[in-house]
């Protein structure tokens, strides 16, 4: 399959856009490497990097052991985006487009696996973090209430991993969101040491909705533990 035109209204200037023609699987993205550089360097990232084991990564197996059977399966999905702002407003509202375009390429019985990694070609590399990171801040939200799970990443990222906080695993050459669904093993990512209180519950609750039904008993158990933690923590006066 070659890169495809992405159909919908057209978008005004002052609006992020999907760049037409650059939607793609990751099977065929070598023939984007032209137009799309960003797709070469991503590639050649999940390839040496996040498909692979890594010493300081503080477990075994892979860097994100989801990335190699999605690969295999042709379900991972490439495309560009076109942004008029460096901003993180500029960035959740280009993640907007991306969550909408995920939930088009995943509908059907492949969804579990989909994974869309969204690149932007126009952003310059000195408002990357901040354009990402603030984003992804803005957003998330709005994202794990769908049941998704947004992934932030740029060259210079500190995010460290579950296991070692000190290996930067969201690092990557080129400015990116990634979106896939919520599964299981996100308890680790939704429920993070100094998130707030509030955004925890939030987190928590969301995951309950979307995978709670898929729990064992003595997960759902631990999750109940987690929610009842989370809401004692809240200040005077909150509650959910």
């Amino acid at each position: 399959m070659n890169p495809v035109d992405i159909a919908g209204p057209v978008i005004s200037a002052a609006e992020p856009s999907l760049i037409p023609g650059s939607l793609t699987q990751a099977a065929d993205a070598a023939a984007a490497f032209g137009r799309y550089p960003q797709y070469r360097a991503g590639m050649h990232w999940l390839e040496e990097f996040v498909t692979q084991p890594h010493p300081d990564l503080g477990r075994t197996g892979a860097v994100c052991p989801r990335l190699a059977p999605a690969i295999r399966a042709n379900t991972v999905w490439l495309v560009a985006v076109g942004v008029h702002g460096p901003t993180p407003a500029h960035a959740a509202d280009a993640g907007r487009l991306l969550l909408e375009l995920f939930e088009d390429i995943a509908a059907g019985p492949h969804r579990a696996t989909t994974t869309l990694l969204g690149f932007f070609p126009g952003l310059e590399g000195e408002h990357a973090a901040d354009f990402i990171d603030g984003g992804h801040r803005m957003l998330r939200p709005e994202a794990v209430e769908r049941g998704l799970m947004l992934g932030e990443f740029h060259a210079g990222s500190t995010v460290g991993g579950v296991h070692n906080r000190a290996f930067p695993v969201m690092r990557c050459p080129e400015p990116m969101f990634a979106i896939r669904v919520m599964t299981p093993h996100d308890l680790l990512f939704t429920d993070q040491p100094g998130t707030p209180p509030a955004d925890r519950l939030t987190f928590l609750l969301a995951y309950q909705r979307h995978v709670g039904p898929r729990l064992s008993p003595a997960a759902r158990e631990d999750l109940q533990a987690r929610l009842g933690a989370a809401r004692q923590a809240l200040p005077s006066g909150e509650s959910s």
